[in-house]
């Protein structure tokens, strides 16, 4: 179980798993339709705060949440950012950000790039979740961090809502937040505005509605599928043990599904990452 835990700053740690939970929890209220042009109403972030509770045992509430929520923002945008780098290549499928030894010598001269390790020559699964949070609402880097700042760290700030309840971590007008650190000084953003969310058109569909449908015929397939063979796909086990971002007791539940499953097993072993993710994330959220 994982536990409640503040820097000496008082600040919000976040581990992986807790942050993974909180943009897929996030990102399946996307696909229901239930985040507005403003953003993700208070009542949203609350139901967010309580099912992370509950699952990790802590005491997190709609505030935490809306802030991390801007934690995860600058690192969308950042990600974003790598990607436009000269000499970098994109996986669509594996999200990663790719440099050649000459290329990423070059950018890391730079100390300021110090921080940026994290993002390049890697998988980074929570992209798409990302990318279907924040879409095309976030096209400047305005609320990017230093890439020597910890982006796994959210200051104790408190999320105002508008009138309708919704977050400032996108406001319909303006927003303005203040932060006070450990020493007393304020870490406040100017007010600055925002442009409504453009509604997502049909060829830009968001990558959850995808996923669903793709999981849909991936699952129609395998139970239409008469087939008696039972062998399960070579490294079934080591497939699933590295899978980021879950608690081994859920690796273990999965793992034992698929066992129990030998077709749904072979479908998954075929699966890109993110896509392993996403049917593990359903599965551990269906039962337990």
């Amino acid at each position: 179980m994982e536990v409640e835990s503040k820097s000496a700053a008082g600040q919000t740690v976040w581990t992986a798993s807790q942050s993974t939970f909180v943009h897929t929890f996030l990102a399946n209220f996307i696909e229901e339709g239930l985040k507005t042009s403003t953003g993700f109403k208070k009542v949203h972030l609350n139901k967010c705060a309580e099912a992370l509770n509950e699952k990790f045992k802590l005491n997190r509430t709609g505030d935490h949440i809306g802030n991390h929520l801007k934690t995860l923002r600058r690192r969308y945008v950042k990600i974003n950012q790598l990607r436009s780098l000269s000499g970098a290549l994109w996986d669509e499928e594996q999200y990663i950000i790719s440099l050649d030894h000459e290329h990423y010598r070059n950018h890391f001269e730079n100390p300021k790039n110090k921080g940026d390790d994290e993002y390049i020559n890697k998988p980074l699964p929570y992209y798409g979740n990302l990318a279907t949070i924040f879409g095309n609402s976030v096209a400047t880097g305005q609320f990017a961090k230093s890439s020597n700042e910890p982006l796994g760290v959210d200051a104790d700030c408190t999320a105002e809502n508008d009138d309708n309840g919704a977050a400032t971590v996108m406001t319909n007008g303006q927003a303005q937040s203040d932060v006070n650190d450990a020493n007393g000084a304020s870490c406040s953003a100017a007010t600055r505005p925002y442009k409504k969310a453009k509604v997502v058109e049909a060829a830009n569909e968001s990558l959850a509605a995808v996923l669903e449908r793709s999981t849909q015929t991936l699952a129609n397939a395998i139970k239409e599928a008469a087939v008696a063979n039972r062998a399960l796909p070579e490294g079934l086990f080591s497939i699933v043990d590295n899978l980021p971002g879950f608690e081994i007791q859920d690796k273990s539940r999965y793992f034992a599904h698929l066992v129990a499953n030998p077709d749904t097993a072979r479908a998954f072993a075929e699966l890109p990452l993110l896509y392993k993710i996403s049917w593990m994330t359903m599965f551990i959220n269906a039962n337990f």
